[in-house]
Parts: structure tokens; C-alpha cells; sequence
């Protein structure tokens, strides 16, 4: 019987461990990439040239990389040129700013270097 009450409880506490790690990524716009991070350890990047657009409406099928149990009026799906998934959901604080922040990364990678 202690080994069932000690497997249950390891299972709840996996469980809610699961639940709540998510409110720690977060993301950040570096030189060339979109990095989402997990208690500062980058875990997923997008290069910011493989960036098609950016919008806040949802698909159906996306790689879901939300940092919140309420998105609603925090999402930005961001599409990509190449891979698997082509959408990829993010949920910044103040998206309009971090859309901003993120197409300005993208014109200053896309702009050409003077001689």
C-alpha cells in the first residue's frame, strides 16, 4: 500500500509540475533568431528570415508556445516559410509592442549593409 500512495503522490507532483512550468518561458528577440526560453535556457528559435508575417489570428494546427492559461488577448501567431508546423503561437505580454519590436529586428536584418 506504501508503494501506491508514494507512485500517486509522484504523479500528482508531475502533474502539476507539468501544469505550471509553462509561466516560466518567456521570449526574446536576439540578432537573428525569435528564442522562447524556459527559466532562461533558450529551448526554440526561429530565424527571424524564415518569418513569413505575423498576426493574432489562430490556427488550428500550430506548435503552441503560450505562457499563459489565458491567451485570449495576448496571442501572435507567427508564420514561417519552412518547416513542420508553419504557425507558431506566442503569447507576450504586450503583443502589439513585441509585434513592433520583432518586425523592426526583421527590417534591420533585411536591409542592406552599405560598403
Amino acid at each position: 500500500m506504501g508503494h501506491a500512495i508514494t507512485t500517486g503522490i509522484g504523479l500528482v507532483i508531475a502533474v502539476i509540475l507539468f501544469i505550471w512550468h509553462r509561466h516560466f518561458y518567456d521570449y526574446q528577440i536576439t540578432r537573428n533568431h525569435l528564442t522562447v526560453t524556459w527559466l532562461e535556457i533558450p529551448i526554440r528559435r526561429i530565424r527571424l528570415a524564415d518569418i513569413e508575417s505575423i498576426s493574432k489570428r489562430r490556427k488550428r494546427s500550430a506548435e503552441n508556445w503560450a505562457n499563459t492559461w489565458r491567451p485570449r488577448h495576448r496571442i501572435l501567431v507567427i508564420r514561417r516559410k519552412t518547416g513542420f508546423f508553419k504557425h507558431f503561437i506566442i503569447t507576450p505580454a504586450y503583443r502589439y509592442e513585441f509585434q513592433n519590436q520583432l518586425e523592426t529586428a526583421m527590417e534591420r536584418l533585411n536591409k542592406p549593409r552599405s560598403a
